[in-house]
Parts: C-alpha cells; sequence; structure tokens
C-alpha cells in the first residue's frame, strides 16, 4: 500500500512540475514584432510549426519550431539567441558575423553552420561535422571564466 501511494504521489508531483516548467503555446502573432520580421527575412516561406513563451533567468523567452525542421530561441526583446538549422541545411549566413563565418571558410572549407547560439562575450557553433567552437565577434577564441566568479564579487 506505501508503495502505491509513493508511484502515485511521484507520478503526480512529475506530471505538476512538467505542467509548470513547460512553455506556454502561444501564436506567431504573440512574438515580438523583432522576432516575427527575423522569422520572414531570414526563413521566408517557412511557418511556425510551435511557438511557446517561457520564463527564463532574464525575463521571458520564446521558442519557435518551424515546419521545415530548424529552431529559433528570442530572448524578450525579440533578439535571437540560438539558431538550429534544418536537417540538411545551414543556418542563414545573414545572421553569422562576418569574421567567424571567414574563419569558418578558411578553417573548415568543406563545413557549415549547422547551431549558433550567443553567449556571453560571444558565439558557439556548431559545424555540420559535429565540431563546436567558441568564438568572439571576431572570431578569436572564445576564453571562459571559471570558478563560479560572477561580475566584479572576490572569490571567498
Amino acid at each position: 500500500m506505501k508503495r502505491t501511494i509513493t508511484m502515485v504521489l511521484a507520478a503526480l508531483a512529475t506530471s505538476f512540475s512538467v505542467n509548470v516548467f513547460a512553455g506556454t503555446p502561444i501564436k506567431q502573432s504573440d512574438l515580438p514584432k523583432s522576432a516575427q520580421t527575423f522569422l520572414t527575412k531570414y526563413f521566408p516561406g517557412d511557418n511556425v510549426r510551435k511557438a511557446e513563451k517561457e520564463q527564463g533567468r532574464r525575463g521571458n523567452e520564446y521558442e519557435v519550431d518551424l515546419t521545415s525542421g530548424a529552431e529559433v530561441d528570442f530572448r524578450d526583446n525579440g533578439d535571437w539567441k540560438e539558431v538550429k538549422a534544418a536537417r540538411g541545411h545551414s543556418v542563414p549566413a545573414g545572421i553569422i558575423p562576418a569574421a567567424i563565418a571567414k574563419f569558418i571558410t578558411t578553417n573548415f572549407p568543406e563545413q557549415s553552420i549547422v547551431e549558433i547560439s550567443r553567449k556571453r562575450g560571444g558565439y558557439e557553433v556548431e559545424l555540420s561535422n559535429g565540431t563546436e567552437l567558441k568564438l568572439t565577434e571576431d572570431a578569436k577564441p572564445l576564453t571562459e571564466q571559471r570558478g563560479g566568479q560572477r561580475g566584479n564579487r572576490p572569490n571567498r
């Protein structure tokens, strides 16, 4: 009996947490205007299959899945945060900083960028062969702060 009650409670807790942390479905027209413009410009003719609004660490975030299979995440202000190309395609060239595009063409001539995300201080890109790179906007290696220090707070 105790085992059954425990199992039921665990199932209810899991169900509740999935519903609480899942995004809220929205219409394409509910996206920020700049996100709508981005989709029209860089994914012309592609339709929104699913759009969700969710609470992120820095405000609302939007997750958009397109019928082609591409996925785009937006920040609260409508700026793109992450773009994943549909299988067999590359991310739109217009969103890739020129220095990074040149770096990839020079150093990985047969590869294309299939995923790009904006990170603090730069970009993280994934190439069609699975290589992942962290680069600044001017295509220098992106170094990360280690040790858990944030901002100007001293380590303790």
